[in-house]
């Protein structure tokens, strides 16, 4: 089958868009199908057919307003080039968010004849709306979710990354349960031999990634601020584009290490004791399940998280972590020291997390999707 992946990010970014849409790709080549990837300028491949625009990927810290014309510009572009490209796929393969630009794919697709499955991880008009962007009773709030409809409504079938998100949209999907595809974390860079590698000599709490509006950076701060005073032999290992987080205080237990890709990532996340995901208190980030925590899950790190929501239920189902229900910085702080202090209880959650970590690999989630579209395909 000649399959296209439409992804605003793809390797070599750091971002879980590319680690979503590169999971896919590697595993539909190894099967014998045909990928085409469209994705920003950012993206290379020597292993794949890529075709690329002439516009970056949207910029998450950007104001609306920039990010929107961001969107837009690749959005066209991407749309202009899945046409002129349309003998090359059978069934394209549209990951959101940007909203926008998957939009702009869609009616591509339409107006090219290609089937397409709507792949949501965000249900960005519902962001909007919880940041106090957009009213969903303006009409600009009306016309995205108008528009959310249609795009749902014209797929092949939709696919989404949270139980949430699936309630959600089973009511727009075209009259049929959308298809759920957890990102799960990366098979080789994760690989079993990671999870025999000594740990840190000093107690390590690790964070990575970005830290955009949806995660409680206000909260992290004084997690960190009272574990400093509580027991100030534990360390915070941030990784990533953090100069904010970085020129908050001169942190006394913080260290900070640049981006990497995640075959270096995984091996030091492997070295660390726990994993911490801090999220809003907002709807849409109860439904959410960030793809940082799937890569504690595959180093076999126990994690802290919270607010209430899907994160939390997974963590307490799994057994795996503390979860809490709400961003309270002295519990969150406390749970961190007791874990530091209290080994059996740690390695209790350790051993949890790997044996839950056999479920959720990304190349399982990827077959299991495949499988969908090609049994679609087929009937």
């Amino acid at each position: 089958m000649k399959i296209g992946i439409v992804s605003s990010e793809s390797h070599p970014m750091n971002a879980a868009a590319a680690a979503r849409s590169g999971s896919w790709a590697s595993l539909f080549v190894e099967m014998g199908h045909e990928v085409t990837v469209f994705s920003s300028c950012e993206a290379h491949s020597e292993k794949r057919n890529l075709v690329r625009s002439w516009f970056r990927a949207p910029d998450n810290r950007a104001s609306v307003a920039k990010r929107l014309l961001q969107e837009v510009c690749l959005g066209v572009d991407l749309a202009f080039r899945i046409m002129l490209k349309a003998r090359k796929t059978e069934v394209n393969l549209i990951t959101s968010p940007p909203f926008v630009m998957a939009a702009f794919c869609a009616f591509a697709c339409r107006l090219a004849g290609i089937p397409y499955v709507f792949d949501v991880r965000d249900r960005y008009p519902n962001v909007l709306f919880e940041l106090k962007v957009l009213s969903r009773d303006g009409l600009p709030g009306r016309m995205l979710l108008g528009l959310e409809k249609v795009i749902c409504n014209s797929s092949f079938f939709v696919s989404t990354v949270t139980k949430g998100l699936l309630a959600d949209l089973r009511g727009i999907a075209h009259g049929r349960d959308p298809f759920l595809s957890f990102n799960g974390f990366a098979d080789k860079a994760f690989h079993d031999q990671l999870l025999s590698r000594p740990q840190f000599p000093r107690f390590t709490v690790v964070y990575h990634g970005r830290l955009g509006r949806f995660y409680d950076m206000d909260a992290l701060c004084e997690v960190i601020e009272i574990v400093e005073e509580m027991e100030p032999k534990i360390r915070f290992l941030m990784i990533g584009d953090l100069s904010v987080f970085r020129a908050r205080k001169p942190w006394k237990t913080v260290e900070f290490m640049d981006e990497m890709p995640l075959e270096k990532l995984a091996p030091v996340l492997a070295r660390c004791h726990v994993g911490i995901c801090l999220l809003k208190e907002t709807d849409a980030m109860r439904k959410a399940l960030p793809a940082k925590t799937f890569d504690f899950m595959g180093a076999g790190l126990p994690m802290v998280v919270s607010p209430g929501g899907e994160l939390l239920e997974l963590v307490a189902k799994e057994g795996m972590g503390i979860g809490f229900h709400k961003n309270d910085a002295s519990k969150i702080a406390q749970a961190i020291v007791d874990l530091h202090q209290e080994k059996d209880q740690l390695e209790t959650l350790r051993a949890n997390a790997l044996i839950a970590r056999t479920r959720y690999g990304r190349d399982k989630q990827a077959k299991c999707l495949l499988e969908k579209i090609t049994r679609e395909t087929i009937f």
